[in-house]
């Protein structure tokens, strides 16, 4: 598996990508839309959000195995891994077991998320439009279409994790790229035409079409359909009881971590106005993608770390994951302070109806974010060893970031504060802390590996 220079570089592209977004998109958002429809806007992602949930684990499983598979894994374990020597041949009866599995599993969810989006909706929708003065036919619409835009993505889901599994980061990038690409000019196109808020639903749309289909395109190349095709399929019924167990484990950390980072624009229309909801809305976007940045590096190497721990490569792992963390820092620290100097300004600049939070917010929102991913880094290296140790850790940690949102939100005058000091406080006490402690001990880190890794060439990626 060879990932490099033009992984990253095709990396850094759809980030940039992700930014340009932010740069053409949001500006016509923020100057065409009222403040009550944005707020609905960041209302339709959170259920985005939740419906991720529904799968439950399971891409980062089929990820890891496909990576397995192609590093020449002819036996997957329920838990663990088998070492393996380099340049095994792929066992294509698994790969396209495994395949096969994946299908069927992501039509199941699709059609699930379905009946519970349309059920849920008699009840939720009606409440968050109660005191909504725009023209809620349009909303309803635009709801509904938006439904089985996620149902859509739920069935196509699986179409990264083969990339990505493959180590296939830079084609991965190349379909976000011009899936983002298009998004861009429809969501422009349309919201210059006056169609609203179903300008930011149709783009979705539109543009995650062309990022499945471009996915798909990538993988199946002609010499693995070729091999595929007289391949023998092994019981995917065997293969669901193995990939199962962990899958389960990492779902439930998915609902913990949902209720950490996601909940707060799901609870919060309950407790605040819309209004209100729209400037957390724009700040949380903003540091979402200085997060997003900062996890490009250990987000492009994954699966060449996945496979150093399938081939007993420690130093691999350890080089990988120390440079993951010392990107992570340089990000945060440079675009957290231009967010802070030039956020505002820039909102001013486009004449935004909508404005982001206090300095003061903003920053505790940075170090929030900041402690939050780093976490991140350290319990997905540890998941790279087929392990899930921080099950029960991040689901108490997402109970009590809802019960003190609740009371924050309820019981007290901090209003949107209260969406950035529930989460932060809760990790604080034991997750931001436990699994970079754990690294650090497992790898038998030092100082001295972080001086070696600095002074590396520039060049030297892998």
């Amino acid at each position: 598996m060879q990932i490099g220079r033009r992984d990253v570089a095709w990396n850094f592209a759809a980030t940039f990508m992700r930014v340009a977004s932010g740069l053409i998109v949001l500006p016509l958002v923020l100057r065409m839309l009222p403040q009550d429809d944005i707020g609905l806007w960041y209302v339709f992602v959170s259920v985005g959000s939740i419906a991720t949930l529904l799968d439950f684990g399971f891409s980062n499983s089929f990820s890891r195995n496909i990576t397995y598979i192609f590093s020449g894994v002819k036996e997957l374990l329920a838990e663990g891994h088998v070492v393996v020597d380099k340049n095994q041949a792929v066992d294509y009866s698994l790969l396209k077991s495994v395949i096969k599995l994946m299908r069927l599993f992501y039509a199941a969810v699709a059609l699930l998320f379905l009946f519970l989006f349309v059920l849920i909706s008699f009840f939720y929708l009606p409440h968050i439009l109660l005191d909504y003065t725009g023209n809620t036919d349009t909303i309803k619409m635009s709801w509904y279409v938006y439904g089985l835009f996620i149902a859509y993505q739920l069935y196509t889901y699986y179409y990264s994790s083969l990339l990505i599994g493959r180590g296939y980061i830079k084609q991965s990038q190349q379909a976000i790229v011009l899936g983002l690409g298009a998004r861009i000019a429809i969501s422009a196109s349309c919201l210059l035409a006056g169609l609203g808020i179903f300008s930011l639903v149709i783009a979705q749309f539109i543009g995650d079409i062309l990022t499945r289909s471009l996915a798909h395109f990538f993988f199946f190349d002609k010499e693995l359909r070729s091999n595929l095709k007289y391949a023998q399929k092994q019981s995917v019924t065997r293969l669901m009881r193995i990939i199962a167990p962990n899958s389960i484990r990492i779902g439930l950390t998915s609902l913990g971590g949902f209720f950490v980072t996601k909940s707060s624009l799901f609870i919060a229309p309950l407790f605040l106005p819309l209004a209100a909801i729209a400037s957390f809305g724009i700040t949380k976007q903003l540091v979402d993608l200085i997060a997003s940045i900062g996890t490009l590096w250990y987000s492009t190497f994954n699966p060449k770390i996945t496979e150093y721990r399938v081939t007993g490569d420690a130093a691999g792992v350890k080089r990988l994951y120390i440079k993951s963390q010392l990107w992570l820092i340089f990000v945060f620290s440079v675009c957290g302070v231009g967010l802070l100097l030039c956020g505002e300004w820039l909102l001013e600049l486009i004449n935004s109806k909508t404005q982001l939070l206090s300095q003061a917010s903003v920053a505790l929102l940075i170090l929030v974010s900041f402690l939050d991913v780093h976490c991140s880094l350290s319990m997905s290296l540890l998941l790279t060893k087929n392990e899930v140790p921080y099950v029960k850790s991040l689901l108490l940690t997402g109970l009590a970031t809802v019960l003190l949102l609740i009371f924050f939100l309820d019981q007290t005058s901090l209003g949107v504060l209260s969406l950035i000091l529930a989460p932060g406080i809760a990790q604080l006490f034991y997750q931001n802390w436990k699994w970079p402690i754990t690294v650090w001990k497992e790898m038998d880190m030092k100082i001295a590996d972080y001086r070696n890794v600095i002074s590396w060439k520039i060049n030297s990626y892998t």
